[in-house]
């Protein structure tokens, strides 16, 4: 997604159906706030976030400037194996762009 809200690409397992759209405008947003938030306490930026759920949780990473990478994944997979993943997806998608 963009950081204005935009669905870039949806990829999903087809288990599931979120409102994907509704879904980008919200986690742009919490991006944002949280970003400014860096700026208050001097740090230019927090490049990834992290919400847990009980079920499900959201991973957010920035990927360029402008694209975050935003994955739901559920209690089955640890955060340590999905931040192993996403670094891997990023390195991927920085070599497209």
């Amino acid at each position: 997604m963009d950081l204005a809200g935009n669905v870039i690409v949806n990829l999903e397992n087809g288990d599931i159906s979120h409102d994907v759209y509704s879904l980008a405008a919200l986690a742009a947003g919490n991006y944002g706030a949280v970003s400014a938030m860096a700026n208050i306490i001097g740090e230019q930026e927090f490049s990834l976030l992290f919400h847990k759920g009980e079920e499900e949780s959201i991973h957010f990473s920035k990927v360029v400037d402008d694209l975050l990478l935003l994955t739901i994944f559920n209690k089955n997979v640890s955060l340590g194996f999905l931040r192993l993943k996403v670094t891997e997806a990023i390195k991927r998608i920085q070599t497209l762009i």
